[in-house]
């Protein structure tokens, strides 16, 4: 296979007047998800107020004192979806931390901040979480989605070496993710390759800025999906660089929505590429690979280290999922 087609920016699909424009917005979206594995969505519903104060609701709990925060710590040493705060290091040594919420999870109990310690912040995140949702079966509150309060700290006046990333290059191990940015505050990038490995693509160098667009909302697609589509959709390495010289250096957030299955829906796409798994079996494989990680640590690799510690674990973007599911299966 030759070098990957590349792609220079990541597509916008407007999904305004639905119902009259659907065979249109089903090949733009199923476009996007073959091709790059990110696209921006306006004309979605979602009001922008709502948005806001969604935002300035996680930032108003980020900026809490560490010691009101780290009540909300959940047991890290049996979990695969670690819910509850937390925090990560970068590369440069500074830390990144937020708050992933259940989305009606029992796990929830006593996560939650009281409402002394942040008035609101469980109503409001609640509903919005319920409004990015809509339409959602009403049934299907013990799914696995939640989302994650991103608050990386401001690197104003501050030295960092030249190649510091802010997150480093991953991918999503969800079904589907809707990622909420704040207008001026860049840094995302996408690791662009069209029909080619993740290993060529990541090799190729070939990053794409996606930056906040006015109204939309930034989706990729997970590596369940890909799993699920028999690989045709691709989930994509993407990471977030350190601000520019000429560019904003104060706090970033983010709000990620990950969007996940019930634990007993099985995986298998309709070519039966890879073998049945269950999305409890998926989240088996991610625990396995958090206590990897938590053992070599995040904040002393690079990209290219990373994409090699992912790939030979169980939840990597080279269906590491497939390779393992037999092992996974309940004995007959």
């Amino acid at each position: 296979m030759g070098g990957p087609e590349a792609i220079s920016t990541v597509p916008g699909v407007d999904m305004s007047d639905l119902s009259n424009r659907k065979h249109e917005i089903s090949q733009q979206l199923l476009q996007a998800a073959e091709g790059i594995g990110f696209f921006y969505v306006t004309g979605h519903g979602l009001p922008q107020e709502d948005i806001d104060a969604a935002f300035a609701m996680s930032a108003k709990y980020n900026n809490l004192p560490e010691e009101i925060r780290a009540r909300h710590v959940k047991d890290k040493s049996n979990a695969a979806y670690i819910l509850g705060w937390s925090e990560r290091r970068v590369s440069a040594g500074r830390l990144t931390h937020g708050m992933l919420m259940g989305l009606d999870n029992p796990r929830m109990e006593g996560l939650w901040p009281t409402e002394e310690e942040c008035p609101g912040f469980k109503k409001h995140m609640l509903e919005f979480m319920h409004k990015a949702a809509k339409p959602m079966d009403p049934d299907a509150i013990d799914c696995q989605t939640a989302m994650y309060c991103n608050h990386y700290p401001s690197w104003e006046r501050k030295a960092y070496r030249e190649g510091t990333l802010r997150r480093i290059a991953h991918t999503d191990f969800e079904v589907l993710t809707l990622l909420f940015q704040r207008q001026g505050e860049t840094g995302l990038e996408v690791c662009a390759g069209k029909d080619t490995t993740p290993k060529e693509a990541m090799q190729s160098g070939l990053w794409v800025p996606c930056d906040p667009v006015a109204g939309a909302i930034t989706v990729n697609i997970g590596d369940a999906l890909q799993y699920w589509s028999d690989g045709r959709l691709k989930s994509t390495f993407h990471r977030v660089r350190m601000p520019r010289k000429d560019e904003y250096q104060g706090d970033r957030y983010s709000l990620a929505y990950f969007a996940n299955a019930r634990a007993t829906t099985l995986f298998q796409g309709p070519q039966k590429k890879y073998p049945p798994i269950t999305f409890s079996e998926i989240l088996a494989q991610k625990k396995k690979y958090r206590k990897s990680f938590m053992k070599l640590g995040e904040d002393e690799m690079t990209d290219e280290e990373y994409f090699n510690f992912q790939k030979n674990t169980a939840i990597g973007p080279e269906f590491d999922i497939a390779a393992n599911a037999a092992a996974l299966q309940p004995a007959v």
